[in-house]
């Protein structure tokens, strides 16, 4: 919960209090906070959100015209502390000053959302359903005295609270609520005539008629609030997509940053919006987490693995792995080396899974030989995952004139997870496509680019660190983005092999 005074504008001496994860303020008439066009006009139309996230409040300029301020400060994103004045538009703005903030969302002080409120015996607006169920309860009403048809009221409007939660379904509490009703009435009303208790018992046993109305009335406003954040979403993805697009042609450095930042604050926005709606829906919040194409699906499985889910995967990212999946599938001999593959894997996934690493990672051996434990590149690596002699050395194998461990397939395959591992714990889970990356290319490159990121600000930050910040900014060489769509390509393949048409061979001897 967040109370915000108002200090000018047309809202100067009013107050506002909020308990949702996004607060929208401008002067559009679909913002939680709506300023005067006319008084207000420093203040863009989308200006600002205050987003609740695990850690508190914060608030972020939605690229306005004339600026988000604090101390003096013009401010794109920042943390908010009870006593803040933030001024909207610049001079001549909005001076909004933050009076209080409840606890973080989850925590055991959060207060609990006010009660749905159901006008089940009142007259609805003209735009509520269920005239049937007004009827019903003036007939209740006129059985009943007072208290006999606010009890039948409460317990109606608790019914319909709990099957709105419950989706539509029964909530499998409509009888205790009942029960609890009849108690409260024999409580209060003990003292009267056997005829008015019966009109007691009748009135509540008709609130089980008026839950029917009631429910559509909260059904009808979830769904219809559905609607809108679902029509947000849309809004917000498509916002998305156009700067992910910008930022592929953008060559511009300060640019770039500039649209990635717009880019988080929109991811923001629409995981924020999802939240909203799981709170309606949880099964069509689901859904729209799950939007997209086998392709999508296939990137958030894997991904989900390694903690490095990210809202948007880069449009020429999704392109540059499908070209690879056509390239792996078009291969004349891509049965050959999945028979290949089907006999090393035991082995393989054994190595790795003593170290906790997720199988998808033994694919750099795809991408580097295809599993031949013989290659040797131009350069003197040797084995199936490519060492040096000095990369061997280091990892524990002997190399010399008289034996060469690289050539040994158990043995350079424990070096091989050891050497992943080690890289996941220089960049981090989150980051596994760098560290796949880096086992290719040398982690030297990574590591100076992720030192020049550092120096920046706020470069110390997770999220500037990990795979996708590099990626949008084109911080990466060429290489490291041509090597990291080729490995998840085969896991892709290799996760449906039925779908690839490729033969199981599971007993297949190795071809070398």
């Amino acid at each position: 919960m967040v109370l915000l005074a108002f200090l000018s504008g047309s809202l100067k001496g009013t107050q506002s209090r909020f308990d949702q994860p996004v607060i929208r303020i401008g002067r559009s008439q679909d913002c939680d906070v709506r300023l005067d066009d006319r008084i207000d006009g420093a203040v863009s139309n989308h200006h600002a959100e205050i987003v609740r996230d695990a850690d508190g409040y914060s608030v972020i300029d939605i690229a306005s015209t004339n600026g988000t301020w604090l101390g003096g400060r013009r401010i794109a994103r920042h943390r908010l502390a009870a006593g803040d004045v933030l001024l909207l538009g610049g001079p001549g703005g909005v001076e909004v000053r933050v009076e209080s903030m409840g606890a973080a969302p989850g925590s055991a002080d959060t207060p609990r959302p006010a009660r749905v409120t159901v006008p089940m015996a009142r007259t609805p607006a003209p735009s509520t359903p269920g005239p049937d169920g007004v009827a019903i309860a003036a007939r209740v009403k006129q059985s009943a005295d007072t208290t006999t048809a606010r009890v039948a009221d409460l317990a109606a409007a608790r019914v319909a609270e709990e099957r709105a939660r419950a989706g539509g379904a029964s909530s499998g509490q409509t009888m205790l609520i009942m029960a609890e009703a009849v108690a409260e009435t024999h409580r209060t009303t003990k003292a009267i005539s056997g005829r008015r208790w019966r009109k007691v018992v009748a009135a509540v046993a008709g609130a089980g008629v008026l839950v029917a109305a009631g429910m559509g009335v909260v059904i009808w406003r979830q769904r219809q609030e559905i609607l809108r954040l679902v029509a947000a979403k849309e809004g917000i993805d498509r916002d998305i997509e156009a700067v992910q697009k910008a930022m592929e042609t953008e060559g511009d450095a300060g640019r770039l940053a500039a649209l990635e930042q717009r880019l988080e604050e929109l991811t923001s926005r629409a995981r924020s919006t999802i939240g909203e709606v799981a709170r309606q829906d949880r099964k069509k919040a689901r859904e729209l987490e799950d939007a997209g194409d086998e392709l999508d699906r296939a990137i958030r499985l894997i991904l989900a693995k390694f903690d490095a889910q990210t809202y948007a995967v880069p449009p020429v990212f999704k392109q540059a792995l499908k070209e690879q999946i056509d390239v792996l599938t078009r291969s004349s001999n891509l049965k050959f080396v999945y028979r290949r593959r089907v006999h090393y894997w035991p082995m393989i996934t054994r190595e790795f899974s003593a170290l906790g690493l997720p199988e998808e990672m033994a694919y750099v051996a795809w991408a580097e030989t295809q599993f031949d434990p013989d290659a040797v590149s131009p350069a003197g690596a040797k084995g199936m995952w490519q060492m040096t002699a000095s990369t061997a050395r280091e990892l524990g194998l002997r190399v010399d004139d008289q034996v060469d461990e690289r050539l040994d397939v158990g043995r350079q395959t424990k070096a091989a997870a050891r050497k992943l591992a080690n890289l996941l714990s220089l960049f981090g889970t989150d980051s596994f496509m760098l560290a796949m990356a880096s086992y290719n290319r040398g982690e030297a490159g990574v590591r100076r680019v992720l030192l020049e990121v550092a120096q920046e600000k706020d470069g110390f930050r997770k999220e500037k660190r990990d795979f996708w910040h590099l990626y949008r900014l084109k911080r990466l060489p060429a290489e490291t983005l041509d090597y990291v769509p080729r490995v998840l390509a085969a896991a892709v393949v290799c996760s449906e092999p039925a779908r690839y048409r490729l033969e199981p061979a599971l007993q297949a001897a190795p071809e070398r």
